[in-house]
């Protein structure tokens, strides 16, 4: 899925782990589609399956939540992405 000019991996179930460490982008879509949150992590096994705003996609979503990841290894580039995501889409969970 193209998000923001990004080529990002899914979908993937939110509430399932990953076998390895994988430092990323991810970004939450509804069945709309609409982009509910944005985030970056440097190991996605340390957000899901239980993610602290899990709560906030349940009552802001339309039908199934989908998770989509862009691998990125460093930081300062994630939290760029994410802060250009942010701004783009303005989702209604999370930091705003």
């Amino acid at each position: 899925m193209n998000i923001s000019g990004y080529n990002f991996e899914g979908p993937y179930d939110p509430y399932r782990g990953f076998t390895n460490t994988i430092a990323a982008v991810y970004t939450i879509i509804d069945a709309e589609p609409r982009l509910l949150d944005v985030g970056q992590t440097e190991d996605l096994n340390n957000r899901f399956p239980n993610h602290p705003r899990q709560s906030q996609w349940e009552a802001c979503k339309t039908g199934n939540i989908h998770l989509y990841i862009l691998r990125v290894t460093g930081e300062q580039m994630r939290l760029g992405i994410e802060s250009t995501i942010r701004t783009s889409y303005h989702p209604q969970c999370g930091d705003r």
